[in-house]
């Protein structure tokens, strides 16, 4: 696979980095500015991460599968080719209440510490049966 790669000619902005070591992502959580990504108050179910690059799209499924959402998907750095096996962080958060369901996942590099994509939802019950 990895001459696939090797014989492209295109840039990677984002090369593999798999051997290289990174804090947990727990601790990689405590650390981030709550300004970027903060998990949800009284979060049903939340997610933190330390994965290859290649793993995003099956642990984004996963979090919609299990929260059972749409989340909209942006791709921050669009130009950017990131190699599938550059360490990320991926984190996801999912609350909900009567009225309303939030969901929310950004996906870091690890080393960088730079947002490479993110997602959200929101959605609004409409309860007919209230008064």
């Amino acid at each position: 696979m990895s001459t696939t790669y090797a014989q492209s000619n295109q840039k990677v902005d984002y090369p593999s980095n798999r051997n290289k070591s990174f804090v947990s992502e727990d601790v990689f959580y405590e650390q981030l500015d709550k300004k970027i990504y903060k998990e949800y108050n009284n979060a049903a179910y939340s997610v933190r991460k330390k994965i290859s690059f290649k793993e995003v799209p099956d642990e984004e499924f996963s979090f919609l599968e299990k929260t059972a959402a749409g989340c909209r998907s942006e791709v921050v750095l669009q130009d950017f080719f990131v190699h599938p096996d550059r360490q990320v962080y991926f984190f996801a958060s999912f609350t909900q209440n009567e009225i309303e369901e939030l969901h929310k996942y950004i996906v870091i590099d690890a080393e960088t510490k730079r947002e490479l994509q993110s997602g959200k939802s929101y959605h609004h019950y409409d309860n007919s049966y209230k008064k």
